[in-house]
């Protein structure tokens, strides 16, 4: 008689997504605490817009240059706003000011 096999055809397919999405470099920004740490925030009347190195960590940290908008601020720290590469939604991130500088 014939045998009956069955295959996992999605549990394959889910681990390789996973471990791609993995290896996506993903934005590292500051703590809380280390904002805090850095002043009084302000608001941008307008956003300003900028250059900021923004570490991003797929096995390791690497920092990389990106267009952006500074729209608050304290002493020590900006938050920008971007749009990453093939999302249409943008992303917010605190970097240290020493990272940034105006476009």
């Amino acid at each position: 008689m014939g045998e009956v096999r069955r295959y996992d055809l999605i549990g394959p397919n889910l681990e390789h997504a996973a471990n791609i999405d993995a290896r996506r470099p993903k934005p590292v920004g500051l703590t809380v605490d280390q904002v805090e740490s850095t002043g009084r925030r302000q608001e941008a009347r307008e956003p300003v817009p900028v250059t900021a190195w923004v570490p991003h960590r797929v096995v390791y940290d690497e920092a990389q240059l990106i267009d952006a908008e500074a729209i608050a601020w304290t002493e020590g720290a900006v938050l920008i706003r971007w749009t990453p590469p093939h999302t249409t939604s943008p992303s917010h991130l605190w970097v240290y000011a020493a990272a940034v500088r105006r476009r």
